[in-house]
């Protein structure tokens, strides 16, 4: 009796189609609406959103602690509106209280994200002294 040894035509194109299906199968994979490439551009998005936020809650925040720790305070000062703007330069963030290049005191101050999907936040100092705070948040409304 001959002993074969070697591998048959058929195991060999059966081997070659399994492959081009695994093959098939990590391509979508990667690519598509739901593939790990667009799920990662996603979420660099979200992330460049939700850092924006956070920096003009960070402000906001301190300007209302300002308040809190000052009884008497009425308005922000154009140097704190100054602050907030120096703070937020670099980013596409435009901060009420600013006029033409200048800055004036103000009682309400609010920051806006510019070209981002973030919304406005606000601190305003009523007539008894109190301050109300606003944060923005991220807008989660899809396109």
């Amino acid at each position: 009796m001959k002993n074969n040894r070697g591998i048959t035509l058929i195991a060999l194109v059966i081997t070659i189609i399994v492959l081009l299906i695994l093959a098939g199968v990590s391509i979508a994979m990667l690519t598509g609406d739901n593939g790990i490439l667009t799920q990662a551009t996603t979420a660099r998005d979200d992330t460049a959103v939700a850092e924006r936020v956070e920096r003009i809650n960070m402000e906001l925040n301190a300007l209302y602690s300002a308040v809190l720790a000052d009884n008497t305070k009425d308005i922000f000062t154009a140097a704190e509106i100054q602050d907030v703007i120096d703070n937020l330069k670099g980013t596409d963030c435009t901060v009420s209280g600013q006029t033409s290049g200048s800055t004036i005191a103000s009682e309400t101050v609010t920051i806006t994200a510019d070209g981002v999907k973030a919304g406005t936040g606000t601190v305003t100092i009523d007539d008894a002294g109190q301050a109300t705070l606003t944060p923005a948040e991220a807008d989660t409304t899809t396109e």
